[in-house]
């Protein structure tokens, strides 16, 4: 076990916040009511608010003005501060809740206690611009704003209470597009930290950091972030700014801090109740864990996210159990992942979310297929394929089309797989928001047309070719003419399918895929091999074979194959040298792999043997250019 996942399964064991939850202090209940807050929970903000408020009753004295009263500790008291963060927080929530009335009591009530403690700027300040202070203000509120700020500098007002004018100006600017608007937002940081208006500061920190990571500035809002993680803020703020963190590390390139970053915002939002937080930070720690192939930690962050989604009740919670299972199907966790997967499935059926399942089932499916249950497999997608096509899902329902056919191709049935990617391109055709779809039908039918012997797939084929020309998709432009060359030897055009072949090989350096070039001169020199042209396919075989040194899978291939043709020219002291070179390949690649290999008593981190007749690239000897994933048949769309 690692030791993130040793650490998220301690996050997912911590108590869960108490719904009914009474603090003690009015301090507790202003934690309590941030927290309510970040949840959009804000009835539940409103009502620990006022508890707090009313907590501190006893700490007022009499106020001329409304009977509540200076703070009986004087104007820097902590109980001062408490209540009117408590009040800031009635006023901000009641003003998103429409609830206007209380939120202009909540700010007049504030403006009472500024007043009796001396704070007089500030007060004349907020009872100038009213609840615009307690809201994002609009584009349209700029003069109110700039007059404002023009009256109380005249006046005399410090530097912090200019602030909270200076504030949403620049807020203003920068939401419409003012880079430079930051420079203002970093003042006004700086201004509430001189006056001692630690929460302000943290407020104006928090945007800050937002909008520096937004313009790639990512050390700036680092530096932001890590300065309000200094002040003294409530655990969802923290949260947040440490997923803006956990961002910004990720945009740096620093995978590690990135991750701890979001196990710190996920643990705090876990402690502060904020699920939806907690779920996006749980989806970040996975989406890391993954990536780093801690398969362990990436179910385990999902496992949390699904938790939160279930306990906060929220509709996208299906969504979230989908991600649990393709995690499990990527660890191949298959069993686990078919059970998540299948109930799943059935649920959504059962609401009537019939694309929603459809989803479902296509993950599914990859799950079943990867247990050799090629039959449920095909059913499932048949059915996801029913589900979009009832959904008006055309570009869906032709890609569930793919999958069915491209299994049925597997199946070593040319003819099995042609309604479901002649269906495929009749959905593809059809569909109008996802032109992606087209061009991969196309590519697929044309194919297995032309394997089932019909030189229709010819023609089908060029049109695919022809949009991947036209959209300028080098790696596309080259596959689908690797395609064509296969299918041009299919239907016995033997002197064609060669330059197709070397063509497709040129473009795939094109698009920097040198296993993609090696694998297409292979066939090449098979075909040349094939047809009385020994002289060509031993110059093209040991060209293949100095270029692909470094690929053992195509090292392998091309000397073994330059050993056949040798050997049918009648030279078998030039084919046994070519053959033990091919061997030696074999071994060196092994002896590389055993000292490699992790101890008994450990787990390789990828369960990919190298070994060239194993891996992805790996040739079969009988055929030296089609491996277990040959070039030009179908993609299955494997979910991740």
């Amino acid at each position: 076990m690692s030791a993130l996942t040793q650490r998220l399964q301690e996050i997912s064991g911590m108590p869960q916040p108490d719904p009914l939850a009474s603090p003690a202090t009015a301090h507790g209940w202003l934690e309590l009511a941030y927290d309510r807050a970040y949840s959009e929970d804000h009835p539940g903000a409103a009502r620990a608010a006022a508890a707090g408020l009313d907590l501190l009753r006893p700490l007022l004295a009499g106020a001329p003005a409304t009977g509540e009263g200076v703070c009986a500790t004087g104007e820097d008291s902590p109980a001062l501060e408490t209540a009117l963060s408590l009040l800031g927080v009635l006023a901000s929530v009641q003003q998103l809740d429409g609830n206007i009335s209380d939120a202009e009591e909540a700010a007049a009530r504030r403006i009472v206690l500024l007043r009796s403690a001396g704070r007089t700027h500030q007060a004349d300040l907020e009872e100038h611009l009213g609840g615009l202070l307690f809201r994002e203000p609009r584009p349209e509120e700029t003069a109110i704003l700039q007059a404002a700020l023009a009256t109380h500098a005249a006046s005399g007002a410090h530097a912090d209470v200019l602030a909270d004018a200076r504030l949403p100006l620049a807020v203003v600017r920068f939401e419409g597009g003012d880079e430079s608007a930051l420079e203002e937002l970093q003042r006004c940081a700086d201004d509430y930290r001189d006056g001692g208006r630690a929460e302000s500061e943290a407020g104006a920190l928090l945007y800050l950091a937002h909008g520096f990571a937004k313009h790639g500035r990512q050390p700036e809002a680092i530096e932001a972030a890590d300065r309000l993680l200094a002040l003294r803020t409530n655990q969802a703020m923290r949260a947040a700014i440490w997923m803006v963190k956990a961002s910004c590390h990720h945009e740096l390139g620093h995978p590690v801090e990135a991750e701890g970053c979001a196990v710190e915002a996920l643990e705090l939002y876990s402690a502060s109740g904020v699920r939806r937080g907690a779920i996006s930070a749980a989806a970040l720690v996975a989406n890391f864990a993954s990536a780093d192939l801690d398969q362990d930690a990436a179910i385990t962050a999902w496992r949390i996210a699904v938790e939160q989604a279930e306990r906060g009740e929220f509709e996208e919670t299906w969504a979230i159990r989908l991600a649990l299972g393709n995690q499990l199907l990527e660890a191949e966790e298959f069993l686990l992942a078919e059970e998540v997967l299948e109930s799943l499935a059935q649920l959504l059926e059962a609401r009537g979310r019939e694309d929603d399942a459809a989803r479902t089932l296509m993950s599914l499916g990859h799950c079943l297929r990867h247990q050799d249950r090629e039959v449920d497999a095909l059913q499932v997608w048949e059915k996801a394929a029913a589900g979009f096509e009832a959904s008006g899902l055309a570009g869906d329902a032709a890609r569930a089309h793919l999958s069915a056919g491209t299994l049925l191709s597997d199946a070593e049935d040319p003819g099995a797989c042609l309604a479901h990617f002649s269906r495929a391109t009749e959905l593809a055709r059809a569909c109008e928001d996802d032109p992606t779809v087209l061009p991969v039908a196309l590519h697929a039918y044309g194919h297995a047309l032309s394997e089932s012997g019909d030189p229709t797939g010819l023609v089908i084929l060029a049109e695919a070719i022809e949009l991947a020309d036209d959209d300028g998709a080098d790696w596309h432009q080259a596959d689908f003419r690797d395609t064509r060359a296969r299918s041009l030897w299919a239907l016995g055009y033997p002197t064609e399918a060669v330059a197709a072949a070397l063509e497709a090989a040129d473009l795939f350096r094109v698009a920097e895929d040198s296993d993609g070039a090696g694998n297409a001169e292979l066939f090449a020199a098979h075909v040349l091999s094939q047809t009385d042209r020994g002289d060509e396919a031993i110059q093209l075989y040991r060209l293949i074979a100095a270029e692909h040194r470094q690929s053992v899978a195509h090292f392998y291939a091309a000397q073994r194959g330059l050993s056949e043709v040798l050997t049918t020219l009648g030279l078998p002291v030039q084919a046994k040298e070519a053959a033990d070179l091919a061997n030696r390949a074999l071994v060196e690649a092994q002896e590389t792999y055993d000292r490699d290999e992790p101890e008994d008593d450990e787990e390789p981190r990828d369960g990919n043997d190298p070994a060239p007749t194993t891996g992805a690239n790996a040739t079969d000897p009988e055929d030296p250019v089609e491996g277990p994933d040959p070039q030009g048949t179908p993609e299955d769309p494997e979910p991740g």
